[in-house]
């Protein structure tokens, strides 16, 4: 789920930036009203319009399935026993930080070195721990 949620959130990156590219393109067709507009230019203006409003509602959906994934995995992540591993798995895999950025916090937050080695076993027994919830609610 949690590598879902970043893919989720770079398609939803890549979805925002087709938007602004085609609402750019639809102002740039746009003419004054004192001119007089071709069929052509409607055509095409009417065809971007399209092509933006479905690109939204795209977007909308992509966003709302992206917040029930993240509440879902913040729900997962403050069940987690230990606060290190809470605070490993939100700021990797909800805020996307790298794991050196997050041995760097977590090294200022307990005023000593943590290594970025020490982070990776931390988040790994996080995981497993987290797995091996599932597979024991999913017994039940």
């Amino acid at each position: 789920m949690y590598d879902e949620l970043r893919e989720l959130n770079n398609l939803i990156k890549r979805k925002q930036e087709r938007l602004d590219e085609l609402r750019a393109a639809a102002v740039s067709l746009s003419v004054p009203m004192d001119q007089r507009v071709q069929n052509s230019s409607e055509d095409r203006l009417a065809n971007l319009m399209c092509k933006i409003i479905i690109a939204e509602n795209e977007l909308d959906e992509m966003i709302d399935d992206y917040a029930d994934k993240k509440m879902r995995a913040k729900t997962e992540i403050f069940t987690l026993p230990n606060d290190d591993w809470q605070d490993i798995v939100y700021m990797h895999y909800i805020e996307f930080k790298s794991m050196d950025e997050v041995a760097e916090i977590l090294s200022d937050k307990h005023k000593r070195l943590i290594s970025t080695e020490a982070v990776y076993m931390k988040n790994n027994r996080a995981l497993k721990f987290l797995k091996k919830l599932k597979k024991t609610d999913n017994l039940r």
